[in-house]
């Protein structure tokens, strides 16, 4: 945390850096609901999670009207998921030997760098509706596993999960004017999976991981 603390007070510097009158910087929470999707024959996703992220935000605006922008940041990301391995006998995962049709829950937290175009409209009755579509990196710097049967718990499965993740963002919402320079804003943004999170060599799969986020935060 105190690495993660350190990092956001260096983005802020470099975004001040910028161009105040270009700049627009924002705190935003954003909980969650996760699923993990798999092409493997021998699993199958489960159940989905709840999860959160949180972080410091960043509009560089390409125009004086703020109708367009570079949407970046450094955000801490918790995401995950349920999978069902049904292979034909027992397997071997984070330091344990499970059964057959073993549930492994994935419980992952990342250093996310979302990288997206952002539009938003003109102000109406003090509100600016906003869409926005990028891509959003991530470095895994934890990851907790739960199995059924009971196996793992809390197990640090850090050897099953790949270090870096790639996602697609889509988005929609709203800022809503409070006076001066700041603004609430909301919204919905799903996150698609791109690249496999998992590196279990006893399947031969693609797991992915995509989220459904409320983005709740506050413009400075």
């Amino acid at each position: 945390m105190k690495r993660f603390i350190l990092s956001v007070f260096l983005f802020v510097l470099l975004m001040s850096g910028y161009g105040q009158k270009h700049v627009r910087l924002s705190f935003t929470g954003s909980p969650s609901l996760n699923w993990m999707v798999t092409n493997s024959k021998t699993a199958a996703r489960e159940k989905s999670i709840a999860g959160y992220n949180f972080g410091l935000n960043a509009d560089l605006y390409f125009s004086e009207d703020e109708r367009y922008s570079l949407l970046t940041g450094l955000l801490i990301t918790n995401i995950g998921g349920e999978i069902s391995y049904k292979p034909n006998s027992d397997f071997r995962f984070g330091g344990a030997t499970l059964p057959p049709s073993s549930k492994i829950r994935y419980r992952l937290r990342y250093v996310e760098i979302p990288l997206t175009l952002k539009l938003r409209t003109d102000q109406f009755k003090r509100m600016r509706y906003w869409g926005e579509f990028g891509l959003a990196g991530m470095v895994n710097i934890d990851a907790k596993g739960d199995s059924n049967p009971g196996d793992l718990k809390k197990a640090n499965i850090h050897d099953e999960v790949n270090l870096f993740n790639l996602a697609m963002d889509v988005g929609l919402g709203f800022d809503f004017d409070l006076g001066g320079s700041n603004s609430v804003t909301t919204g919905f943004i799903f996150q698609n999976g791109l690249t496999d999170v998992t590196t279990n060599n006893a399947f031969s799969d693609k797991t992915i991981v995509n989220s459904l986020k409320l983005k709740i935060g506050l413009i400075f």
